[in-house]
């Protein structure tokens, strides 16, 4: 006699771009049960071509959440608080909602006293300067770290671990919210603002674009990505931000002086390390989260 293993409850999916579309693409591949919605007509339709089951009915969200185990809000960071609470009116008690957001701190949310305890940051690593599902693939976080927050309880942890473990996630990197902004100061918003910053000297330089080689195309990638989110994500960053930027403004400064002086060791120091920090990255990208 054979037993069968239970058939693993829904996952609700609530936002159909890039991260939360390659979300549903990833667990119908390791067949999950998922339900997406989204205010996009065209981000629903090519999400059920892709056999995702979309929501439908006078009350999508309800029918979303019908025995859904988790739900994941991959909505645009200034709509989480609104959409968070729409889903508390919506699900059961125990099920776990979690948002995908750049910032996971309370006030630049502005989540209030009734959804901050039940809406919970899960933030991958991953994205791509695209949007929209037509940017989602099945494989976007293979390999992929994800920051979750740590005043999870034990089964908040086990159902945040399960989700992003199916998706393909390598690493999930437990952090107080606060430690996750000023992280994403660094590692997401200077990295996001130096390509925007880079194609923009370029362009005012009269730099035609077909002119250019691989590396100029691979450092201002992040430069073709929708302005979208950013505004209300720049504006929630902590003040590690500002920080970074000066940081940043140092060191292009230092290697002005530098090459203006000839000092060849100088720029040989500043080069190796930077050598040596992205060689060591190589081994372990896991991408980066667009908003």
């Amino acid at each position: 006699m054979t037993t069968s293993t239970p058939a693993r409850r829904p996952v609700a999916i609530v936002g159909l771009g890039c991260i939360g579309g390659s979300l549903a693409r990833a667990l119908v591949a390791q067949g999950v049960e998922v339900r997406g919605w989204s205010t996009s007509t065209s981000d629903r339709e090519l999400a059920a071509a892709a056999g995702i089951a979309i929501a439908d009915g006078a009350a999508p969200l309800v029918s979303l959440c019908d025995g859904a185990t988790s739900v994941v809000l991959a909505v645009p960071f200034a709509r989480i608080a609104e959409v968070g609470r729409a889903m508390l009116e919506a699900c059961q008690p125990v099920t776990r909602i979690f948002h995908v957001g750049g910032l996971q701190q309370r006030e630049p949310l502005g989540i209030d006293d009734a959804t901050w305890p039940r809406v919970v940051g899960t933030h991958p690593l991953a994205g791509s300067h695209d949007h929209g599902f037509g940017a989602s693939r099945s494989n976007l976080f293979v390999g992929a770290t994800v920051c979750v927050e740590d005043r999870l309880d034990a089964r908040g942890r086990r159902a945040a671990e399960w989700l992003w473990r199916t998706a393909g996630a390598h690493r999930i990197d437990y952090r107080t919210a606060s430690d996750h902004d000023r992280l994403m100061a660094w590692v997401s918003h200077l990295p996001q603002l130096t390509a925007t910053a880079l194609a923009h000297t370029m362009a005012e330089a009269h730099i035609v674009p077909v002119s250019t080689g691989s590396g100029a195309r691979d450092t201002t990638r992040l430069a073709a990505t929708p302005l979208g989110a950013w505004p209300a994500l720049l504006r929630g960053a902590p003040g590690e931000l500002d920080q970074a930027l000066a940081r940043l403004e140092s060191t292009i400064a230092e290697l002005r002086r530098a090459l203006a002086s000839g000092d060849d060791q100088r720029v040989a120091a500043i080069w190796e390390r930077a050598m040596t920090w992205r060689r060591e990255a190589a081994g372990g990208d896991g991408g980066e989260r667009r908003p």
